[in-house]
């Protein structure tokens, strides 16, 4: 029997997607005085860098000293060490037993603690969260999004909002809604956390945590070397390549395990979301292309380099994290407009958690101005993230 619709609360701005730019996003929402929900599908938070044990925080800087994110991507990095390992260097304020001796503001950390930490942000900062919540649909009103839709335990749900931050990863609110999206390609990459004799030893020697995970990968590395033969990339946007990658990284896995002694050696922990790097993201007002080295843009939310090569300066433009046609959608994370190198640049936790930070300001900021995106004063955003800490340098 079908049940009806239950709407919930109102809020002003709902962020969809518990991942470090959702997690920036509500923050900063909450922060500029509005009511804000942040809901997740799972039941953990932190996304790619909890769930998917790409436990590394990358750098806020540009790789030779100079920091070029703070703010709540800052926030974020402190948080993620400060009741777990880390082996962030000293320059930085590193307190681990081994830190890097290097210049770059980097970090391992634990990834349960920092899920669990996470939730205590959220509620030091007035953000409402809501687990075990799938969104499913943006209800459209002509090109305006009134709330979304969702499931729960409780059957479907409504929940009203003046403005939305779409930071699900698979830009699945901003698809629906209409927004023109382009599908990305992803190596079949299987990341494992495993402890054996000589990770034990390690550990019992230095005391040194950070060396109780050992980073095990069945499958391509960061540049598709190593992707099964034959094997189309592929795209993340259906529930049968989920399934493929899950079960296909899993089979790698477990094709090497039949080959150890099994009494010397365990996994810690196996991915408990697919390690799709880019899945879906959107066409904006602009893309950023990742050959914009050392241009400021009037519009600018923020500096940022890139996280495998050293010495790059960017700027992230505002128009990258929204299409006008759509004008109270914002994009956070690893679904904004941007292409090629740009979006192998922008999807990585710091620069994800920086534009999570621009959009949720932004969406603040049209909720309390009563005007959309494309009218948002851009003065306003970015005196008001400059006055949060945010980098434009």
């Amino acid at each position: 029997m079908k049940k009806d619709v239950i709407v919930k609360n109102n809020y002003d701005v709902i962020v969809v997607g518990g991942g470090v730019a959702g997690v920036a996003a509500a923050v900063a929402s909450a922060r500029n005085g509005v009511k804000t929900l942040l809901m997740e599908k799972t039941v953990t938070l932190g996304g790619l860098g909890t769930q998917g044990l790409i436990s590394w925080y990358e750098p806020l800087c540009n790789g030779e000293g100079k920091q070029l994110i703070a703010g709540i991507p800052e926030e974020l990095i402190k948080l993620c060490v400060k009741y777990g390992f880390e082996n962030m260097p000293t320059k930085w304020g590193g307190k681990g037993v081994k830190p890097l001796d290097q210049p770059r503001y980097v970090t391992r950390y634990s990834p349960y603690i920092f899920a669990l930490a996470l939730i205590e942000y959220l509620e030091e900062n007035n953000v409402d969260l809501i687990f075990d919540t799938l969104a499913t649909y943006p209800k459209m009103e002509n090109n305006l999004c009134v709330g979304i839709e969702v499931e729960t335990l409780s059957g479907r749900e409504f929940y009203p909002a003046k403005m939305v931050v779409d930071a699900s990863g698979t830009a699945v609110i901003c698809e629906r809604a209409g927004i023109p999206t382009e599908v990305g390609e992803n190596y079949l990459s299987y990341v494992t956390h495993e402890m054996d004799f000589n990770v034990a030893n390690e550990l019992a020697k230095t005391g040194d945590f950070c060396a109780s995970r050992k980073w095990r990968g069945a499958g391509s590395s960061l540049d598709g070397v190593g992707h099964p033969e034959n094997m189309k990339t592929l795209h993340g946007v259906t529930a049968e390549d989920v399934t493929f990658y899950m079960t296909t990284g899993g089979k790698m896995v477990m094709e090497r395990i039949k080959k150890q002694d099994k009494n010397s050696f365990d996994i810690l922990s196996a991915p408990t979301m697919p390690q799709f790097r880019k899945i879906r993201r959107i066409v904006g007002d602009s893309e950023f292309m990742g050959t914009e080295d050392n241009i400021v843009p009037e519009n600018s939310v923020g500096s940022f380099g890139d996280f495998r090569n050293p010495g790059r300066h960017f700027h992230l433009p505002y128009t990258t994290l929204f299409n006008s046609k759509f004008p109270n959608i914002f994009a956070a994370g690893r679904i904004i407009s941007a292409k090629d190198e740009g979006w192998e640049i922008t999807r990585v936790i710091p620069v994800a958690a920086m534009s999570g930070e621009a959009a949720g300001t932004a969406a603040a900021l049209c909720v309390k101005e009563e005007v959309n995106a494309c009218n948002l004063d851009v003065d306003l955003l970015q005196t008001t993230l400059k006055s949060a800490g945010v980098l434009f340098k």
